[in-house]
């Protein structure tokens, strides 16, 4: 259809695309304008005529740009009052997040629209490729030493690229003790297959678990390289819950904070063997790189010619439509679950050292608490405590480091009850009518006992010394 304007022509078609294209480009609110991929920088409607008219010049090559045919745009998209989808910039409601569900820049919400972040990478546009590893799977079979950690992690990539809409609740971890193992190549692998445009590159978690969190929150994967925590800090916990939960509070700078529902994804990798991991975490499954090719290996030279030939396969889009489509028809297997990660079953070599590390960190504080009570006698209500409250430990745990520390437990009645409590004893001691008895005659109330520490003695010192000594030369 041709339409007649002021003597000139223009096809109505072109009229559409074009102001469809702006209206993708822009949001507006408080008379202001916004890119909806530069959501922190202000525009005015000159602002917003400009930018548009060099993106036109640049993306829409086949289209003449005639006087009449541009004024049709801007007076549609800006300035008339409609309210026809895709011809009025829209009325953006300050919500920015994460919708791979959704094939456009903007989500409709009773009236206005949230920003989409995920944009669809170009690549997925190809479609007459066929599935194809080409030299990625090459580099992946270098890079994972045990075929299961490599399932296991192509199992993770395959599921988060089939499910981008949700997300999982555990991420892989890189971990390499020497340098150039190809971790970050990996990293940027993923990256291609998601988008880069989807995917935030950050060290550590600094910008993550901060305030303004908006930037790296509404994307879809999120890597942090050399990542390194406290155990039970503040950071941690944060990324705990971006790890686990789907609901989260978000905010930008000069906005409000806001509760937004996420599907990030998240990669991680270290230098450093990350012991701060809890003992039974399951959030993070912790894959050793340990193949001869890094910088100081024997295969040095072959590794490095082997990532550089995966580089110029990753900027060929063809060659990363036929890795997607690999992944995308991947079985994932039977016993993999991107909800649960199974510590137990699942746990890699690397995994059991840092929990065995964990436990035995854990063993010596507690020996150490237990000494500084100078008790030959604790309630099983006051060693509780001291897991939960001062070890930040899980309770269950309790019988399984006591007995280990030479502790035993029964049951016994004091301080005039007429019912019997938990009572977890040290080794050499017992309890006898309601007292603890012990060698050299020793022989006090357990109510005593409890209420007044004893003082330190000669043997107890060297006992309680012992333990915590033994412990911290384990760790060793």
């Amino acid at each position: 259809m041709i339409r007649q304007k002021e003597d000139q022509t223009y096809a109505q078609a072109d009229f559409e695309r074009l102001t469809e294209a702006l209206c993708s480009w822009f949001v507006r609110r408080d008379s202001k304008y916004y890119e909806v991929n530069r959501l922190g920088t202000k525009l005015s409607k000159d602002d917003v005529v400009m930018i548009a008219l060099d993106r036109f010049r640049d993306e829409f090559s086949d289209i003449e740009l005639p006087q009449p045919l541009l004024k049709a745009v801007f007076q549609q998209a800006i300035e008339r009052k409609h309210a026809i989808p895709g011809q009025t910039i829209p009325v953006w409601n300050g919500r920015e997040y994460c919708a791979p569900d959704v094939d456009g820049s903007t989500i409709r919400e009773r009236g206005a629209v949230a920003v989409n972040s995920w944009r669809r990478p170009g690549y997925r546009l190809i479609e007459d490729v066929a599935p194809d590893w080409g030299v990625a799977g090459e580099f992946l079979d270098t890079m994972f030493t045990r075929e299961g950690e490599k399932e296991k992690f192509l199992d993770w990539l395959a599921w988060c690229l089939q499910n981008e809409g949700d997300k999982p609740n555990w991420a892989p971890f890189l971990y390499s003790k020497t340098k150039g193992s190809g971790k970050s190549t990996l990293c940027q692998m993923a990256a291609r297959l998601f988008g880069e445009g989807n995917v935030v590159t950050q060290n550590n978690v600094d910008k993550l678990t901060g305030r303004f969190n908006a930037t790296v929150l509404t994307r879809k994967l999120v890597i942090c390289e050399e990542l390194h925590l406290r155990q039970d800090s503040s950071q941690g916990n944060a990324l705990k819950t971006y790890l686990t939960e789907r609901q989260i509070m978000t905010e930008r700078k000069g906005q409000d904070a806001e509760q937004v529902e996420h599907c990030c994804c998240f990669l991680f990798t270290t230098n450093h063997l990350p012991l701060w991991i809890e003992a039974e975490d399951r959030r993070y499954y912790v894959i050793e790189i340990d193949h001869d090719g890094h910088a100081t290996g024997p295969r040095a030279d072959d590794f490095a010619a082997l990532v550089q030939r995966l580089h110029a396969f990753m900027e060929d889009e063809r060659a990363i439509a036929g890795l997607y489509r690999s992944l995308m028809e991947r079985q994932v297997g039977d016993r993999f679950s991107a909800k649960t990660l199974n510590v137990e079953r699942d746990a890699t070599p690397i995994m059991r050292r840092i929990q065995g590390a964990s436990e035995q960190t854990v063993r010596a504080q507690l020996a150490e608490m237990l000494a500084q009570r100078r008790q030959h006698a604790v309630p099983e209500a006051d060693v509780m405590r001291l897991i939960r409250e001062d070890l930040k430990q899980n309770p269950n745990s309790t019988r399984h480091m006591m007995t280990e520390l030479g502790w035993s437990k029964i049951k016994a009645k004091w301080d005039g009850k007429d019912y019997a409590l938990a009572i977890w004893v040290r080794e050499g001691f017992w309890i006898e009518r309601g007292k603890v008895r012990g060698p050299d005659g020793y022989s006090q109330l357990i109510a005593e006992h409890i209420a007044d520490p004893l003082l330190p003695d000669e043997g107890q010192d060297e006992t309680s010394e012992s333990i915590v000594n033994l412990f911290a030369g384990e760790l060793h």
